[in-house]
Formats: C-alpha cells, sequence, structure tokens
C-alpha cells in the first residue's frame, strides 16, 4: 500500500519541527535546518511554513497577497527577496544586502527576512517535489476560526489557536493539549501549535477545500 501519511512543519530554534497525521494518529518529528530531506522521506503531501519557489527579482505577488488577506496582523508576513540577496546570508554586510535588494526589488529587505535565508535555501534545494507546498499558520488559523488570531506571543492568542486546532483536532479523537504534552520538550509552544496548524493546512490541501494566494495564476503560491 502506498503511504498515505502527511505533515505539516514548522521551524524551531534547531530546525524543523513536523507534526506528522497517519493512520495511528498524529506523532512529532524533529530535525536540524538541512535534514529535512529524510525526515519527509515517507511522506506523501507536505505543508512547511518557509517560502517555497523563489523569483530572481522583484517581490512574489503570493507574499503581498497574503499580506492583504491578514489585514491588520500584515506584519507576520514577511516580503521574501529574490534568490541571489537570500544567497548573500545573514551574515553579509547590510549595506551589500540592501545594495542588491534595491537593484533587484527597488526597495530594502528586513533582517528578518535575512534571518530565515538559511532555512528558505535549504528547503528550495529539495525542489522541484510535488509533495511540498507552502502554507502560512496565520491564513490557516483564520481559516479554520473565521477571523485573523491575535498575537501567538499573547495568551490570548496562545489561548484561541488552541481552542481553534480543538475543534478540528476532535474530529482525529485527540486534543491540542495532549499533543502539545507529546511534543518534544525543546520545541517552543508557538512553533508546535504552527506545526498543528501547517498539518491542518495539509489536511485541508489534500481535502481539496484549501485556500491559495494567489487565486489564479502560477507561480510562487501560499496555501491554508
Amino acid at each position: 500500500m502506498p503511504n498515505t501519511a502527511i505533515a505539516g512543519i514548522d521551524g524551531y530554534p534547531k530546525g524543523w519541527v513536523a507534526a506528522v497525521l497517519a493512520d495511528h494518529g498524529i506523532t512529532w518529528r524533529i530535525c536540524g535546518v538541512h535534514d529535512l530531506g529524510p525526515l519527509i522521506a515517507d511522506l506523501a503531501l507536505v505543508a512547511i511554513d518557509i517560502p517555497i519557489e523563489l523569483v530572481s527579482e522583484g517581490w512574489r505577488a503570493c507574499d503581498a497577497e497574503a499580506k492583504l488577506a491578514l489585514g491588520s496582523a500584515a506584519s507576520r508576513v514577511f516580503m521574501t527577496p529574490p534568490r541571489a540577496v537570500l544567497e548573500l546570508g545573514f551574515a553579509a554586510p547590510n549595506a551589500q544586502v540592501q545594495e542588491l535588494s534595491l537593484a533587484l526589488t527597488g526597495q530594502g529587505v528586513s533582517r528578518q527576512a535575512m534571518a530565515l535565508a538559511e532555512r528558505v535555501l535549504a528547503v528550495n534545494e529539495l525542489l522541484p517535489d510535488s509533495r511540498l507546498f507552502e502554507v502560512h499558520p496565520e491564513l490557516v488559523f483564520a481559516e479554520l476560526g473565521g477571523t485573523v488570531l491575535p498575537s501567538k506571543k499573547s495568551a490570548q492568542g496562545v489561548g484561541r489557536r488552541i481552542r481553534v486546532l480543538d475543534s478540528w483536532l476532535q474530529t482525529l479523537g485527540t486534543s491540542a493539549g495532549t499533543l502539545l504534552e507529546q511534543c518534544p520538550v525543546e520545541v517552543p509552544t508557538d512553533d508546535a501549535l504552527d506545526a498543528l496548524a501547517a498539518l491542518a493546512g495539509a489536511v485541508r490541501i489534500k481535502d481539496g477545500v484549501a485556500r491559495h494566494w494567489p487565486a489564479q495564476g502560477s507561480g510562487p503560491t501560499i496555501w491554508a
């Protein structure tokens, strides 16, 4: 029988954390930044919170549309710079990074975006891979809960995320609390919750009910 296991993946300080859904339920996996290939080798579909498919110049339309979809929480989506900018790396002199970004996009680039350069490039090295989908947990939570949620750094935001996930996880016979207890202790709460949201996004993609930005056309796409 073909493997039908799917996963939602988010970054955490030491690498990647994956919530994997298979016949036996949801389990956790972790790996280093450059070890994602072996971690997903046996999976049928993977939804990951990292930019997939990079552009050579300009900005990705999917990032701009995701910002619009989140409204007042637009800052939770960062604009992904072109590949050449990311390839300079976070350690490159900021003046050099900004100069190249201005030449390729007409604007500067945030240090937040550059801090993720190593992760972004590591995942994009795995392409092409038809199993990989880019998701954004904030958009998934908004789709599941019907509205954009408070900051995940606030107690209210954590509580709302758990409630939203529980309404979905109860159909799988589990809960966010149970799964958080089982998660490796080194994984922060917000990263574990985002991995579960990414998994919900993976299920939505598998079931053919996910939304995506942009809604039409080809190129880089964000799913939820």
